[in-house]
């Protein structure tokens, strides 16, 4: 028992030395990955930024090759083209995007980019730099501006005529223009990765130049051209502190792990890169749990392997010297078995691979494909004609496709087999299907010559073909039997086709219409408005309009006319057709609306003057009559405290409240009164009531109102002061009652002949709509009254709201005869 347990307290201790050590080898570990990945990746990036410099000297060398002939600084432009196009081929496949000449006055006058031709770039920087005298000689290299074309440079040569012409026309040494490269970095780039290693991604790249702007950063595009020492206060939301690309700025080459915000760790390798006046620093970057995702893992296998071991110690402690042999034969299955599985699954993971690429190839042909040998077997089919057609069993194609003993008469083998190609059309009696057939010839594996069949079912187009034949025909009775007129024209005007009911509303036989002009059923000055229209047409614009035509009994018919124009397939006019419908009897409807709207506009006018007349009168009624008789009442109870005894206290102090009290049914009367008819108005004029209309609105409401006003009154009819006073007045009090707003803001000013009244506010808004639907009782008068009073001065009223977005009223009302705003 002893024993046990003191092989019990050695396995613990063992327990506990194997987890000390497998932390400590665990970050001994980590440090020894860290330290190789660090000098592999900067490998990586020392290789990537030596690659730039190459490749920017090598355009650079070809830059100036090039720059160097005569044709490009003596503007011979057959010879600059023949010149650029030459060297153009010899570096295709070097990420040159475009070669552009352009000329002393910075116009692109060649270009391989055929779309920048012409194009004037005087402005820009390079252009700029390369006029200075002190430039030339010199190679510029600088970026396109960020967005699609990142990482995309122009590398400038300025031109000089420095090199003795044959025939020269003007002296040596003056500015001929510039030559630039631009450069696709970004493929560079990408490519240098993938034969670096495969995994490396453009990703996992980014390049700041010397003076901390950055110039590609896949993380924040947003970012690019911007300087890191220009910081914004949204630059927190990522970055906790910018001390690590000031340590790249600083050291510009080494090793560094930074931490973005919502990013994971990283572990960037960064070196310089110098090309004349240009000093950057190329950054690569990984992951930092992709160096040290292994060895975390290797330490959690380690962990959880010996947290069984634990588990098993603690419950078996006992039976541990009995068992340790069949727990040492358990854990050699164990082992044997999972890597059994193991090999067994990627065994299985590599056939389903195979077997999806495979399905994924043949799946992708939508038509039926299959190879038959010169001895009409069947070499293959793909699963569209297994479908259709059912397994080959062995049989030759004649028996497989059309279940004959032998080949079919009109087989197109020889043909194939000779060398040709064939497409042909083939109806199966076996599917009861129409199939277009493209016979080709093709060489089979054993190297004989086999026939590739294309089988595309083509059924539908032939029902469809079929059935258009038959619309057509339902079609010509519908126009026919249409309840409008049809008419169809040529490009010169005259009818190629009447319907019967056209023909019925003129009161002319088809005969008599087709083959006639247009204009001879049209007055003269509907004659006008239709060339008009057909010239519209012409151009392409089409619109319905009205127009009045001649019966042959001499009445005239309103109708209204919806053309369509004809153009053939080189996009000349050959006429139109219209359907013409007939709206005599509703053009006499409108008319009669029309007059009964004029009527209502009167009836309401009136109605809302009798309204004003009455406010006035119980205005007065209300400030003279019972405005005195109050006053008295005042008067009788002051002099009533006066009389009274100093012991009579209480009365005294009854006396004091009704005086009060008498004040303020005396001001509510006041302000009743100024509501009903506000003699501001009358005496200060349209903009002075408004004003204190404002203020009082925005006392009683508590609201924040902001009002531009300027002086409208010498612009208004006098007439129209109670309309305007009253419909702002209405708006106001919708907006304190209904829109719990907390802002509301007024404009009211003269523009283009018209007085525009604008109040806007921030409340809840509503759904204008579901309003409108409402019955009248539901929906109030407060809108339609303003509507009225608009109509009345001869204004637009105007409203536009929604749920949750406030409403905007306004009121535009023009402005009096020789009135100027």
């Amino acid at each position: 028992m002893s024993r046990n347990w003191l092989l019990s307290i050695l396995a613990a201790f063992l327990l506990v030395l194997f987890s000390l050590l497998t932390f400590h080898l665990h970050y001994e570990g980590i440090d020894e990955v860290l330290s190789q990945f660090e000098k592999h990746q900067l490998s990586y990036a020392k290789h990537l930024s030596n690659q730039i410099e190459f490749y920017i000297q090598a355009r650079t060398r070809g830059l100036r090759a090039l720059s160097s002939l005569a044709s490009l600084q003596y503007g011979n432009v057959k010879q600059q083209g023949l010149d650029i196009q030459a060297y153009a081929k010899q570096i295709d496949r070097v990420y040159v995007k475009a070669i552009s000449l352009h000329n002393a006055s910075g116009t692109v006058a060649y270009s391989t980019d055929p779309n920048t031709i012409g194009v004037k770039r005087s402005e820009s920087d390079f252009f700029l730099w390369s006029q200075r005298s002190e430039n030339q000689g010199k190679i510029l290299l600088a970026p396109i501006s960020p967005g699609p074309e990142s990482l995309t440079f122009i590398l400038a040569a300025p031109l000089y005529q420095d090199v003795t012409d044959p025939k020269p026309t003007q002296p040596a040494g003056k500015f001929a223009g510039v030559l630039t490269f631009t450069l696709d970095m970004k493929r560079f780039l990408a490519s240098q990765l993938g034969s670096m290693d495969p995994q490396l991604s453009l990703d996992q790249v980014w390049i700041v130049d010397n003076d901390g702007t950055l110039l590609f950063q896949p993380d924040h595009p947003e970012m690019i051209f911007r300087n890191i020492y220009q910081r914004e206060g949204s630059c927190s939301q990522c970055h906790v502190s910018f001390n690590y690309v000031e340590e790249i700025l600083r050291k510009r080459q080494g090793t560094v792990d930074y931490k973005i915000i919502s990013y994971p760790k990283k572990i960037a390798a960064y070196a310089p890169m110098e090309f004349e006046s240009v000093s950057w620093v190329v950054v690569v970057n990984t992951p930092y749990d992709e160096v040290t995702g292994f060895v975390k893992k290797s330490l959690r296998d380690h962990l959880f392997l010996l947290g069984i071991v634990v588990l098993g110690f603690a419950i078996g402690s006992a039976l541990i010297i009995r068992n340790e042999r069949m727990k040492i034969k358990a854990e050699e299955e164990l082992t044997r078995w999972q890597e059994k599985m193991a090999e067994r699954k990627k065994a299985e993971d590599i056939l389903q691979l195979e077997r999806n690429k495979l399905k994924g190839i043949l799946d992708s042909i939508k038509d039926g494909v299959y190879i038959v040998n010169p001895q009409n077997e069947i070499q293959y089919i793909n699963p569209v004609i297994e479908k259709r057609f059912g397994p080959i069993k062995g049989r030759k194609c004649h028996e497989y496709f059309n279940e004959f003993p032998t080949p079919c008469s009109w087989c197109k083998n020889k043909e194939v087999l000779d060398g040709k190609t064939v497409r042909w059309e083939w109806h199966s009696t076996k599917t009861g299907k129409t199939y277009d057939l493209i016979d080709t010839p093709v060489t089979g594996p054993d190297g004989t010559l086999c026939k590739l069949q294309f089988i595309r079912d083509i059924s539908e187009r032939k029902r469809a073909e079929r059935a258009l034949r038959q619309s057509e025909k339902r079609y010509r009775i519908l126009v026919e039997t249409m309840n409008d007129g049809l008419g169809v024209q040529d490009e010169h005007g005259v009818w190629t086709y009447v319907n019967e009911r056209f023909c019925e509303m003129l009161g002319y036989s088809k005969d008599e219409m087709m083959g006639r002009p247009v204009t001879d059923f049209l007055s003269a000055v509907d004659q006008a408005v239709y060339k008009e229209q057909v010239s519209r047409r012409k151009r392409g614009e089409i619109e319905s309009y009205e127009l009045s035509w001649l019966r042959k009994d001499g009445q005239t018919i309103i109708t209204l006319v919806s053309p369509k124009a004809i153009f053939d397939e080189r996009g000349s006019f050959k006429g139109s057709f219209a359907i013409v419908t007939g709206i005599t009897e509703r053009k006499q409807a409108e008319r009669a609306l029309k007059e009964s709207e004029k009527q209502l506009r009167s009836l309401s006018s009136q109605l809302l003057t009798a309204q004003e007349t009455e406010r006035k009168r119980i205005s007065r009624e209300l400030h003279d009559e019972l405005g005195q008789s109050l006053t008295v009442m005042k008067l009788r109870l002051n002099f009533i405290e006066k009389n009274l005894l100093n012991h009579q206290t209480e009365l005294k102090q009854e006396c004091e409240y009704g005086v009060y009290y008498i004040d303020q049914v005396i001001e509510n009367i006041r302000r009743l009164s100024r509501d009903l008819s506000p003699t501001i108005l009358e005496d200060f004029g349209l903009s002075a009531a408004l004003r204190w209309l404002v203020n009082n609105f925005a006392k009683s409401y508590n609201m924040k109102v902001i009002l531009e006003l300027t002086d409208i009154d010498g612009l208004l009819p006098q007439d129209s002061h109670v309309v305007i006073y009253r419909t702002v007045q209405e708006a106001l009090t919708n907006i304190g009652k209904h829109s719990q707003a907390k802002n509301v803001s007024i404009s009211i000013s003269g523009v283009n002949g018209s007085v525009v009244f604008s109040i806007e506010d921030d409340g809840i808004g509503f759904d204008e709509k579901a309003v409108a639907a409402r019955s009248p009782k539901e929906k109030g008068l407060g809108l339609a009254t303003m509507r009225g009073r608009a109509q009345m001065a001869g204004g637009v009223f105007r409203m536009r709201t929604s749920k949750g977005k406030g409403t905007l009223i306004t009121l535009s009302i023009p402005t009096k005869q020789g009135a100027t705003p």
